[in-house]
């Protein structure tokens, strides 16, 4: 049984070396794993040199639509983390380090840190976020569910998206 534990325990700091790499707020990292504040910000600062970001996470993306190009990186994401996503439905926090990863590999210049990629992988998971196809180029659109900004064109082909849904 002790041994159990500590196998966990070493997933647990593993999981969060990980995260702290890919540069995730405190909070992610906090919320991901079981390991003490304190110990992920000396960690943070052991490993990057600079201290970790502090601060809550954004309870909503909607920040998302104010930038076109952001906009597009976090549908690109999306359609990432979903097709990993249903190749690995147990992946957890694993599917969303796989797809953020393929992320930057795919379009190494994007903006999107891994937090954004994080809440939207949440947010999909939760159907604050659709994915769906744009009827007329079939690109991916990605939907914020009660925003109504999201809804109005596809970021491709500029195809009004509220006559198609």
């Amino acid at each position: 049984m002790e041994a159990t534990r500590m196998i966990k325990r070493l997933k647990q700091y593993e999981l969060a070396v990980e995260l702290i790499q890919r540069q995730a707020r405190i909070a992610v990292i906090l919320r991901e794993t079981a390991i003490p504040k304190d110990l992920i910000k000396a960690t943070y600062k052991e490993l990057l040199g600079r201290p970790g970001n502090p601060g809550p996470i954004k309870e909503s993306i909607r920040g998302l639509t104010h930038n076109r190009r952001r906009y597009k990186e976090a549908t690109l994401f999306a359609k990432i983390f979903r097709s990993i996503e249903t190749e690995n439905l147990q992946g957890g926090i694993d599917n969303v380090i796989q797809a953020f990863d393929f992320f930057k590999i795919s379009l190494p210049t994007g903006d999107l840190d891994f937090t954004t990629a994080w809440l939207v992988a949440r947010d999909l998971r939760n159907k604050q976020l659709l994915m769906f196809s744009c009827h007329q180029c079939s690109s991916p659109v990605l939907i914020i569910v009660g925003s109504e900004k999201s809804l109005e064109r596809c970021c491709v082909c500029k195809t009004s998206l509220k006559t198609s849904l």
